[in-house]
């Protein structure tokens, strides 16, 4: 189309060679900061606690599950420790994730009072707390959390016992 006569056309309206701004940079995951691209650079102890693959799950499970207590506190306390200690075993949360949760909170067996009142405690923080449960995964050796349910339950009833006897 001809140009009119009138009208002057600066070099600033004219077609550019090359666009103006530049096409975007192509984008790659790898470089997103804050994300993880190896296991080395998860983040683990800490406030960060013991990642698992799937901590949604144990939530799911203790939602699931048939519990002895329908307080939202407890199903708090449950799913942290369930968590817990699927992250130190370094996988994602199971039923005997919960079965241990169970029986460190003083579920399933002629638990003593030390035990019971240790939950009761837990369950009075969980309001306070940035993480609910954080307390209660705090307490908890990790050395016992890790081992069979069997033994677990064993030595939480004789703690009681030898409690006792004195």
């Amino acid at each position: 189309m001809g140009q009119q006569p009138n009208i002057e056309v600066t070099d600033a309206e004219r077609p550019r060679s090359t666009p103006q701004p530049p096409p975007a940079r192509r984008w790659r995951p790898g470089i997103k900061p804050g994300i993880p691209t190896s296991p080395d650079e998860v983040p683990s102890g800490g406030s960060f606690g013991q990642t698992t693959p799937d901590g949604g799950w144990g939530w799911r499970l203790v939602n699931a599950a048939d519990l002895p207590d329908d307080d939202p506190d407890l199903k708090a306390i449950l799913a942290a420790l369930t968590i817990a200690r699927a992250g130190a075993l370094g996988r994602a949360p199971v039923l005997e994730d919960l079965d241990v949760a169970l029986m460190m909170c003083g579920y399933g067996y002629d638990a003593p009072e030390e035990v019971i009142a240790g939950r009761e405690r837990w369950k009075a923080a969980v309001p306070h707390e940035v993480r609910p449960g954080h307390t209660a995964v705090s307490e908890v050796d990790r050395d016992l959390m890790v081992r069979n349910p069997g033994e677990i339950r064993e030595l939480l009833a004789v703690s009681g016992a030898s409690r006792d006897q004195r």
